[in-house]
């Protein structure tokens, strides 16, 4: 499918002992998508950090998930940035019979990549989560983009029959499930179009080659909530992943230990699932990234920058092999627009943009040498 991505980012900054949430949208295939994202306390910019995408519930925004989750404050700990993505008429393209027919993999596809170039994302660790409808749609970024995807920890979502069948990862994705047995919203048993966990979860069992047997334990119950919490661990499994169950006996369609109100039924408190969810998806990450990336070892030159479309000029900040080279343009969804062979000019050359639509793009000069150059262009919507 073709993709065009127009980004018209508008950001505001709310700072709090140098922790800010930005609030961004872009227009991807022709729909405006919006965005939060929190920074945490002490970021700079200087190295890369891990992203976890936190995709809300069906009728929710990002503004609910990232208040009820409570993940900026277990970013700031931690030191991870946080994205809430809002789902066009606050719902996830899953499956669902009358749903959103939004490309939402791309959508969260490019905002991952768009969050790379703005604030530098280690794009080894990218991970989704997501709450009852966002919980399956991270179920569906697993099945499709396992390749940018490091982990997942869907909370209270399966997965739609259609995407079940549908599913054919490229590698290995670990899993954490959390999920309560009293959840009448999404059964916990499947049914109406669902997968049940044990379905769901025995699929990524089978598909990370994990043992058949899990490891079983209860964790303590801490807090008089009429609920606890059993936890199921399949491992070791291929490429080091693993599955895990948090089994919350009892609890509803519900964030586990999270402020206000979620859902309906028991909130469990033993456990918090932002903190569950962490310390599982930290210990992954990809052995290669994908996406696009700037290689920063050899900036490239770009002027004017902003340009409104004609012409755009570019040279090294050393020099260029005199036997030239390519020259590519790229979206921020990794898709290949322009591309020229480039004589052999010693310190620079231009290439014509003029077909380009407003927005963000990376371009990518390779040298005879095979060296890769690279810098990132503003193109001004005419």
């Amino acid at each position: 499918m073709k993709r065009f991505l127009l980004i018209l980012i508008v950001t505001s900054f709310f700072v709090n002992e140098s922790a800010a949430q930005i609030n961004g949208s872009f227009v991807f295939e022709g729909i405006n998508r919006t965005w939060k994202v929190w920074l945490p306390a002490g970021y700079t910019g200087q190295e890369p950090l891990p992203l976890i995408l936190a995709l809300h519930g069906l009728t929710q925004n990002g503004q609910s998930i990232m208040e009820f989750s409570g993940f900026n404050q277990v970013a700031d700990t931690a030191g991870f940035i946080v994205a809430y993505p809002d789902g066009v008429n606050n719902s996830w393209n899953v499956g669902f019979a009358g749903g959103s027919t939004a490309n939402d993999v791309g959508f969260l596809l490019a905002l991952a990549d768009t969050l790379n170039l703005r604030y530098n994302v280690d794009m080894h660790r990218v991970y989704a989560t997501g709450f009852s409808n966002g919980g399956f749609m991270s179920y569906r970024l697993a099945c499709e983009s396992s390749d940018r995807i490091a982990a997942i920890a869907p909370v209270a979502g399966t997965m739609t029959d259609g995407s079940y069948n549908a599913c054919l990862p490229q590698r290995a994705v670990p899993v954490l499930h959390i999920h309560g047995t009293s959840d009448f919203v999404v059964n916990y048993n499947g049914g109406f179009g669902n997968k049940s966990v044990e379905q769901v979860l025995d699929y990524w069992i089978d598909f990370n080659a994990c043992p058949a047997l899990p490891v079983t334990e209860m964790l303590p119950d801490t807090y008089p909530d009429g609920s606890t919490v059993q936890k199921q661990t399949w491992s070791p499994c291929d490429d080091t992943t693993r599955v895990v169950l948090l089994k919350v006996i009892n609890g509803g369609h519900t964030w586990p230990g999270s402020v206000g109100v979620t859902g309906i039924g028991i909130t469990n408190r033993d456990i918090n699932a932002s903190s569950e969810i962490w310390n599982f998806v930290k210990q992954f990450k990809l052995s290669e990234a994908s996406g696009i990336h700037e290689h920063k070892e050899n900036p490239l030159r770009l002027y004017p920058n902003p340009v409104t479309g004609g012409t755009l000029f570019f040279a090294s900040e050393g020099s260029f092999s005199r036997k030239g080279g390519l020259i590519e343009i790229f979206s921020v969804t990794g898709q290949k627009l322009i591309f020229q062979t480039i004589g052999p000019e010693e310190t620079g050359s231009s290439i014509e943009v003029g077909t380009l639509a407003g927005g963000l793009y990376l371009v990518v000069f390779t040298d005879a040498q095979g060296k890769r150059h690279s810098g990132r262009i503003v193109i001004k919507s005419k």
